[in-house]
C-alpha cells in the first residue's frame, strides 16, 4: 500500500473503512473528488489491497486516451465477461454489441447499465465485488454514465463503487468524499520521507510551491538538480508523473496557446491585457482572448475578469519546462518590450532575458530594487537582487548585492533563503564593510535556534567602521545590542555596546536608540525619554523599520503606552509590504505591553495572528517567545497549571533572554494559587538587583511582588528591596516603574502613612492603567475595611472587581479576591441600619416609594430619605443598581446581604 500517499488522510481512511465494513451485508458508492495528485489514487490503491486481502472479487480501470464508447465499461467488466451468457432476456448479447466496436449503432446506455448491473449482482451472489475506477473524468462518457448508475442502485447488494476524479466532475447522484491537500503537518511530514538529503531552503521553497499536494510533493524532490546559482525566482524542475497529472493536455494545445501559457508563466503578475500583448510579440501576429480557451479547457489556467492564474504553481513549472531556455528568454523580452509604463518591471523582463554577465544591466536592475520593493513587495526585490548580483562581474559588488537580498529576506520572515543568500555572499570577495555586514545578519538571523547558550561571536570594531560608513556602524551596534541581549550578557558586555555607541555621533536614529534601550534601559532612560517622539510627534512618518525600532526602545525602557503607539504605526506598514517576519516580532512586542496595559482581547488577537505567521513563515526563533508571551498572559487570568506548563516548555530552550520572563510568569502564577512565599521567591531576582541592572521584567513584577510580601510576611525584606527599585526611579523615568511605585510604598506603608499613600497613587493618570488603579482600588478598599470604614471600602472594593471583570483578570489581579470568603465584600448589614436595609431590600423588588411606605406604615418622604442616605454607602447612585447588589448566593455573583 501506498503508504505515503494517505498521510493526513485520516478522515478518508475512516470513511472508505466504513464503507467497505458494510460488505458483505449491504454496499454502497463514492465519489472521490480532489485536484491532480492529491492523493486519490493512493486511497484507491489501499482499497484494492484491502479488498484482495479479504478474498473480495476487485474489478479496476482507469481513464485514459480511448474515448471510445463503453471501451471502460469493458475494461472494467472484463473479469467477468465470461458469465455474461448466463443473463436472462439477451442482456449478455446487449454487452457484446456495446463491445464489439462494430459499425452498428451502439445499445443504448441504459440498456447496457441494466445488463452490466444484473451482471455484479449475479457474481457478487458468490463473494462481494469491488468495483475501483481510477481518472474517471478521463473515461468515455457511456461508461461514465453506467457507473453513476450502477453506483445509485448497489446499497442493497455487497457491491462498492469507488471512483477517483477530478474537482468539479461529479458523477450524478453519488455521494462525494472530499480528498484536499493536506496541511501543513502533513505536508512537513512527507516532504521529510522524499527530500532529506536536500538543502534546508530547497526543502522550504518545495513546500511552499506543492501547496500541500502530495504528488508534488513527492515528485519535486525527485526532479531537483542544482544547476549554479537557483535564485528564489527559477522554476524548479518537474518529473513526468507532475506533467502527466497537471498538464496532460499540454502538448495538444496549439502553438499560439503554448506561447500564451510561456509568456503568462515568466510574467507571473498575470495581467491579462500585458500577456495577450506580449504574446502577440512573440507570436509575430495578433492574438485575442481566446487563446486561452484550450488551456482552460484542459484545467491548466482560469481567467478571473482581467487577470490570468494558473490553477496550481507545479502547472508554471510544466509550461517552463517544457520550453528551452531561448523560448523563454524570448518570452522575457516581449514582456519587456509591452511594459512601456512600468520601467522597473521592463528592465527585470530585460535582465532576464539576457545571457551571461551584463554590469550595465545589473546596475539598472540594482537600482530600481527599492522601487520594486515598494509597488511589488519584497519578494520583488529579493528577486531583482539575486539575479543583478548573477548579472554582475566584480565579486565584491556580487556579493553586496546578495546580502542586500539577504537583509530583505531576513524582513520577509524567510530566515533560511537568508542564511542561503549570506552563504553565497561570503563566497565573495567581499570588503570590510560587507564582511561586518554578513556578520550582522547572521548575528541577527538564527535560522534554527537550539537550547542552550547562544554561540560567541566577535562583532567588527563599530568604531572604526563609524567613520567611513556610518550607517553600516549602526546595523553593527544594534546587532550586538540584541546579541547581548538575547544572551544576557554581563556589565562589561553592555558597557562595551554603550561605549560603541558613544564613539557614533549622537543621534536620533532608532537604531542607536534601540540599541542604547536594549544594554542599559535604566542609566540612558531620560536620554532614551527625550529622544523619543511623542505620541502627536512624527505622525506622518512611513518608515516601518524607524517606528518598528522606536517602538523596541520603548517598550525596553517601560514605557508601553509609548511602545503600544509606536509598534501600533508600524504593524500595518509592515504588513502592507509583506514583511512577515519583522511583522511577527512587532506584533509579539506590542502584544506583551497590551497585557499590562490591560487591553487582552486586543492582545490575544496579536498573538494570534503573530502564531500564524510564525507558522506561515516558519521562523523557530519565534516558538518560544510566542510561548512566553502566553505563559505570561494565563498567569494573569489565573490559569496557573496552564502558565507553569508553558513556562517549562519555554525552559527547555534554555534562552537567556526569557528567564526574566518565565520568572515573572511563574510567580504570578504562583501568587494566584495562593503560594505568597514561593510567588515572592520567585520575582525577588527581578528586582533585588543593583538599580542599574533593573529591567522591564522587573518594572512589571513590583506589584505582584509587593503582593507576595504583604499577604507572605516578608513586608520588611521587601522595603529593603524596594529602596533600591527607588534609586533607580531617580534615575529613569520609564512610566511602567513610576507608575506602580505609588501603589508598593502603600502597600508596604504603616498604618499612619498609608491612607495618604492610597490617595496619592489614585491621584495619578491611570486612564491607560485600568489594572495598576483596580489593584491601588482594591488594596485600599481592603485597608480601609481593617480599619472600619466599611461604607468607603465598598465603592472602592465594586470600582475594582468591575474592572477585573472587564479585563478578565482574576486570582492575584483581585477578582477572586474580592469574590472569595477570604475577602468579602461588606455586607449590606455592616453598611446600613436594619431600617435602611429592609427599605433597600423591598426598593430592589422593584417597589416605589408609596407602596414601600404603606407597607412599613411609613411616610413616602421618610422612605425617600432612607434611600438617599443608603446609596452613597452602597456606592450606587440609582434603583436600577439595587438588584446586582442583593442577588441570592447561588446566582451570578456573590451575595452581599
Amino acid at each position: 500500500m501506498y503508504e505515503a500517499g494517505l498521510l493526513g488522510r485520516d478522515r478518508q481512511v475512516r470513511v472508505l473503512h466504513d464503507l467497505l465494513g458494510r460488505l458483505p451485508a449491504a454496499g454502497g458508492a463514492l465519489a472521490l473528488e480532489g485536484g491532480p495528485g492529491a492523493g486519490k489514487s493512493a486511497l484507491l490503491r489501499a482499497v484494492a489491497e484491502r479488498a484482495r486481502s479479504a478474498g473480495w472479487r476487485l474489478l479496476e480501470v482507469a481513464g485514459g486516451s480511448d474515448d471510445t464508447p463503453f471501451s471502460g465499461l469493458h475494461a472494467l467488466l472484463r473479469p467477468v465477461l465470461g458469465t455474461a451468457e448466463s443473463l436472462p432476456a439477451g442482456q449478455g448479447g446487449i454487452l457484446r454489441s456495446a463491445f464489439d466496436g462494430g459499425s452498428g449503432p451502439s445499445p443504448e446506455t441504459l440498456r447496457v447499465a441494466l445488463a452490466a448491473f444484473n451482471l455484479l449482482t449475479a457474481s457478487a451472489a458468490e463473494r462481494p465485488v469491488v468495483l475501483v475506477a481510477d481518472d474517471a473524468q478521463r473515461l468515455d462518457g457511456p461508461t461514465r454514465d453506467v457507473l453513476a448508475f450502477l453506483a445509485r442502485r448497489v446499497d442493497d447488494n455487497p457491491i462498492v463503487v469507488l471512483a477517483a476524479l477530478r474537482a468539479g466532475r461529479l458523477l450524478p447522484g453519488v455521494p462525494v468524499l472530499d480528498v484536499p491537500v493536506l496541511d501543513e503537518s502533513s505536508a512537513r511530514r512527507l516532504l521529510a520521507r522524499h527530500a532529506a538529503a536536500l538543502p534546508p531552503v530547497v526543502r522550504e521553497r518545495i513546500l511552499g510551491e506543492a501547496l500541500g499536494n502530495p504528488l508534488a510533493l513527492v515528485e519535486l524532490p525527485l526532479a531537483w538538480r542544482p544547476s549554479g546559482p537557483p535564485g528564489s525566482w527559477t522554476h524548479l524542475p518537474v518529473t513526468s508523473a507532475l506533467e502527466t497529472a497537471f498538464a496532460a493536455g499540454l502538448g495538444e494545445l496549439p502553438d499560439r496557446t503554448r506561447d500564451a501559457l510561456l509568456v503568462a508563466a515568466v510574467d507571473q503578475a498575470g495581467d491579462l491585457s500585458e500577456i495577450l500583448a506580449a504574446t502577440s510579440v512573440l507570436a509575430g501576429r495578433a492574438v485575442a482572448v481566446d487563446v486561452f480557451d484550450g488551456a482552460i479547457a484542459a484545467s491548466l489556467l482560469r481567467l478571473d475578469r482581467t487577470t490570468v492564474r494558473f490553477c496550481h504553481p507545479v502547472v508554471r513549472f510544466v509550461v517552463l519546462g517544457a520550453e528551452a531556455h531561448a523560448r523563454r528568454q524570448a518570452a522575457d523580452a516581449a514582456l519587456a518590450q509591452v511594459l512601456t509604463e512600468d520601467s522597473d518591471r521592463r528592465t527585470w523582463h530585460r535582465a532576464r532575458s539576457v545571457n551571461g554577465p551584463d554590469d550595465e544591466l545589473a546596475d539598472e536592475l540594482a537600482d530600481v530594487h527599492a522601487s520594486l520593493l515598494r509597488r511589488h513587495g519584497v519578494v520583488a526585490a529579493i528577486r531583482a537582487l539575486e539575479r543583478s548580483a548573477q548579472l554582475t562581474t566584480d565579486s565584491a559588488t556580487r556579493g553586496h548585492r546578495l546580502l542586500a537580498a539577504a537583509e530583505h529576506a531576513y524582513g520577509l520572515g524567510r530566515i533560511r533563503l537568508t542564511h542561503s543568500l549570506i552563504e553565497g555572499a561570503e563566497h565573495q570577495r567581499l570588503g570590510a564593510a560587507d564582511r561586518a555586514k554578513a556578520w550582522w545578519l547572521r548575528d541577527l538571523s538564527d535560522a534554527e535556534p537550539q537550547p542552550g547558550p547562544a554561540r560567541a561571536q566577535v562583532p567588527p570594531d563599530i568604531g572604526e567602521l563609524s567613520a567611513c560608513d556610518p550607517d553600516l556602524a549602526l546595523d553593527l551596534l544594534l546587532s550586538a545590542a540584541l546579541h547581548v541581549h538575547r544572551t544576557a550578557a554581563g556589565p562589561a558586555a553592555r558597557a562595551g555596546v554603550v561605549e560603541a555607541a558613544e564613539r557614533i555621533t549622537p543621534t536620533k536614529d532608532p537604531r542607536h536608540l534601540a540599541a542604547l534601550a536594549l544594554t542599559e534601559p535604566v542609566r540612558h532612560g531620560r536620554e532614551l525619554t527625550d529622544r523619543l517622539p511623542s505620541h502627536e510627534a512624527d505622525r506622518d512618518r512611513p518608515d516601518a523599520d524607524g517606528l518598528r525600532l522606536l517602538g523596541m526602545a520603548a517598550h525596553e525602557m517601560g514605557d508601553p503606552v509609548r511602545a503600544v503607539d509606536l509598534l501600533g504605526r508600524a504593524a500595518p506598514i509592515l504588513r502592507e509590504q509583506g514583511r512577515l517576519g519583522l511583522l511577527a516580532e512587532t506584533l509579539l512586542t506590542e502584544a506583551a505591553d497590551l497585557l499590562l496595559l490591560g487591553d487582552w482581547p486586543r492582545a490575544t488577537r496579536l498573538t494570534e495572528e503573530a502564531r500564524r505567521i510564525a507558522a506561515g513563515t516558519r521562523q523557530p526563533a519565534m516558538v518560544a517567545a510566542l510561548a512566553a508571551t502566553d505563559a505570561i498572559a494565563a498567569a494573569l487570568r489565573g490559569q496557573a497549571l496552564r502558565a507553569q506548563e508553558l513556562a517549562d516548555t519555554v525552559a527547555a530552550w534554555q534562552r537567556a533572554d526569557l528567564v526574566p520572563t518565565l520568572r515573572l510568569a511563574r510567580g504570578i502564577a504562583r501568587l494566584g494559587e495562593g503560594r505568597y512565599a514561593e510567588a515572592y521567591d520567585e520575582l525577588r531576582p527581578l528586582l533585588d538587583r543593583p538599580p542599574e541592572d533593573l529591567r522591564r521584567q522587573g518594572f512589571a513584577a513590583l506589584t505582584p511582588f509587593v503582593v507576595a510580601a504583604d499577604r507572605g510576611g516578608k513586608r520588611q525584606e521587601a522595603a529593603c528591596v524596594l529602596a533600591a527599585v527607588e534609586e533607580a526611579a531617580r534615575v529613569t523615568p520609564a512610566p511602567l516603574l513610576h507608575v506602580q511605585l505609588p501603589y508598593a510604598r502603600a502597600v508596604l506603608a504603616c498604618d499612619a502613612a498609608a491612607e495618604e499613600l492610597y490617595l496619592a497613587a489614585l491621584d495619578q493618570d491611570l486612564s491607560r492603567w485600568p489594572l495598576v488603579e483596580a489593584r491601588t482600588e482594591h488594596a485600599y478598599g481592603q485597608w480601609l475595611r481593617r480599619h472600619r470604614q466599611a461604607a468607603r471600602s465598598r465603592a472602592l472594593l465594586l470600582s475594582a472587581r468591575t474592572a477585573f471583570d472587564l479585563v478578565g483578570a482574576s486570582d492575584w489581579a483581585g477578582h477572586n479576591a474580592a469574590h472569595g470568603a477570604d475577602n468579602p465584600l461588606p455586607s449590606i448589614a455592616e453598611l446600613l441600619s436594619p431600617q435602611e436595609v429592609l427599605i433597600v431590600r423591598l426598593a430592589a423588588e422593584g417597589l416605589s416609594n408609596r407602596e414601600i411606605a404603606e407597607r412599613l406604615y411609613l411616610s413616602h418622604r421618610t422612605v425617600a430619605a432612607h434611600l438617599y442616605r443608603a446609596f452613597p454607602k452602597l456606592g450606587i447612585t440609582s434603583r436600577s443598581e439595587l438588584a446586582p447588589l442583593l442577588r441570592s448566593p447561588g446566582e451570578d455573583g456573590p451575595a452581599v446581604g
